[in-house]
Formats: structure tokens, sequence, C-alpha cells
């Protein structure tokens, strides 16, 4: 009876679907400090989280001109990914730091897809897609490095803002 219960509450929704691997995510941020097959999933995360950015990047002409996987120490900090550029300018700056939250839509679809034909029973493989997109709750989000970037494109916002303000006191 329980089971069914889970497996319909499970099956309800795209939230309710992903919420197993949100949960995972959780759990795999308190083994990062230990090496351990968590870290072997992480790979994934940071192999999609810089995915996006070097695609996005030749997309929005910054550039990228290395790709690297290979985890690094730098001043106390462990990096695990990164790619480079030589493109970036205040335009394309924004969009390619956030490249990683592009991940969020395609999970969600992904569970929109599980659950096209309607609910039905929660089955083996849907317990190793929870732990393959766990990762990339972790990841999609963009890095501190990341953030820094999207502050080169502070004259895009500012014009926006403007722009924001002006139709708000152009309608009244």
């Amino acid at each position: 009876m329980l089971e069914n219960l889970i497996s319909k509450w499970l099956l309800s929704d795209s939230i309710s679907y992903v919420a197993p691997s949100v949960a995972l995510a959780s759990l795999f941020l308190f083994e990062r400090r230990r090496w351990s097959l968590v870290n072997a999933l992480h790979f994934s995360g940071v192999f999609v989280h810089e995915l996006f950015h070097f695609l996005v990047g030749l997309v929005t002409m910054a550039r990228p001109t290395s790709f690297s996987l290979i985890p690094r120490s730098e001043g106390g900090r462990l990096f695990l990914g990164s790619v480079g550029f030589v493109g970036l300018n205040w335009l394309n700056a924004w969009v390619t730091a956030a490249a990683p939250l592009l991940a969020l839509p395609i999970i969600f679809s992904l569970a929109t897809w599980r659950l096209e034909s309607g609910p039905q029973h929660v089955q083996f493989w849907d317990v190793l897609v929870w732990l393959f997109i766990a990762p990339h709750f972790l990841h999609c989000w963009p890095s501190r490095a990341d953030w820094k970037l999207v502050l080169i494109s502070w004259p895009l916002a500012a014009l926006l803002g403007m722009i924001f303000v002006l139709w708000t006191w152009a309608r009244g």
C-alpha cells in the first residue's frame, strides 16, 4: 500500500519526479570531501556544466579557446573543470556565464517525457535516471567564477533596467 502511494506521488508531475534526484544531490554534497563513487558521478555534472559554457560561448561569439575537465587546485580552491574564452564582452558574458542553467529545462523535459503516458509504477531505470541527474542539480548553478563574468554585462543590465522603468512609467 505504501509503495503504491509513493509510486503515485513520484509519478504525479515533473517536480515530484525529480524530487529523489534533489534529495540525492543534497546527500552528494556531504560526500564531496571524500573520494568515492559519488565523485565519479560528479563528473557527468561537471562535464555538462562546462559543455554548456563551451557551446553557448560558440553561439554568442565568446570564442572558447580551451576546455578542461582535469581537476586542479589553485589558491586552496579545487576547480573541477574550466573553459577559457577570448571574446567575452559586456553583451555575451552574462549568457555565456549563466549557460549551465540550461540543464534545468532539459531535466524537467526528461521528467515530462517520462510521465507523458500517464502514471505508471516506478521502474528500475527511474532509479538510474535519478542517480544520473542528481549531480546535474549540483552543477547547473553557475560557479563563483561564472558570477564574476556576469558582472561584465552590467551595462546590458543597466540598459534593460532603464527600459523596464520607462515602460512601467509610460503605462501609468
